[in-house]
């Protein structure tokens, strides 16, 4: 009777587990921890192999039929991001974005390594983006690096600096109700695409007045996005919001994350030396996503990533 009582613990436990990852959006946000717990979310599935050394452990058929239903939940949550599709041709817009750290002592190596990938669009958060002490302007360091293979650059730098290979039309605006960004739409060879580089407020657990100016900042980007009825968008930047986090769902709805597009896992970007969570992304409207990946750690806080992008027949 005692083993039954255990074994009906851990199925007991393992249906929970499976209740908050189907159901996380239905629990309440108070004070922002609804945030927190999509963001820490993919992390329950180490639940699913410690219940199950219990359950044998236990012996008990009941405990590892409850350890089976958190395991297919997260396998149907996250299981396809590993699995890449194979798509051929050849890629029209490489896209580069990396956090490189208000406080990053090697700006110019930072450059270099970005560089190298040989993007077409590169977009740099926390590069320098005090107004008192730049001016908005880009570090002279870092841009010496870039401007020869990207020789379009957004004019000023409100915290998020834009390199493209391609011109710009117009000047870039900011996104209304986010400081951070900037968009614009860019000449290419395959029509304009309008481009929306944004470094959102930060994510802070604990700190709801924080989460909220944050979720706040995520629905004006949406409202932005929503209005604007170009066939091609790329949205790319710090979102400091997590892929499974709630909030992300105004974005998704009219826009396709390209990692899990492309696959190839859950392309953690924070913290850079034991990433976590994913705060850094690429979403688009009007392109295939043909590979996307998080670049090895440097000196930031946060990974680079890349995203090759391939224009959609319309």
């Amino acid at each position: 009777m005692r083993q039954r009582l255990r074994g009906g613990l851990v199925a007991v436990t393992g249906m929970l587990v499976a209740l908050v990852l189907a159901g996380h959006r239905l629990l309440p946000n108070w004070r922002g921890w609804g945030n927190t717990l999509d963001s820490a979310l993919p992390w329950f599935g180490l639940a699913v192999p410690l219940l199950a050394v219990v359950a044998l452990a236990r012996r008990s058929r009941l405990a590892l039929a409850g350890v089976l239903v958190p395991a297919v939940t997260w396998g149907v949550m996250f299981g396809p991001a590993f699995v890449p599709v194979a798509r051929t041709g050849h890629r029209d817009l490489r896209v580069v974005h990396q956090n490189v750290n208000l406080a990053n002592p090697d700006l110019a190596g930072t450059a270099r390594a970005l560089g190298a990938t040989r993007p077409d669009i590169l977009v740099a958060a926390e590069l320098y983006d005090d107004p008192v002490l730049m001016n908005g302007t880009v570090d002279p360091a870092f841009a010496r690096e870039i401007d020869p293979g990207l020789p379009y650059r957004f004019p000023d730098n409100p915290g998020i600096a834009v390199w493209s290979r391609y011109p710009f039309e117009g000047r870039p605006m900011p996104v209304p109700g986010v400081p951070r960004s900037r968009w614009a739409t860019i000449r290419t060879p395959w029509g304009p695409v309008n481009l929306y580089a944004v470094h959102l407020a930060s994510f802070r657990p604990g700190e709801p007045w924080v989460i909220a100016a944050r979720n706040a900042e995520v629905e004006a980007l949406a409202a932005a996005i929503r209005a604007d009825h170009s066939p091609r968008i790329i949205v790319v930047g710090d979102l400091n919001t997590a892929a499974t986090d709630r909030e992300m769902l105004s974005l998704t709805e009219t826009l396709t994350p390209a990692a899990e597009q492309a696959g190839g896992g859950l392309q953690f970007t924070w913290p850079a030396a034991l990433p976590a969570v994913r705060l850094d992304h690429v979403l688009t409207r009007g392109f295939t996503a043909l590979d996307s990946r998080v670049l090895p750690r440097s000196i930031s806080d946060h990974r680079a990533i890349l995203a090759d992008l391939r224009v959609s027949p319309p």
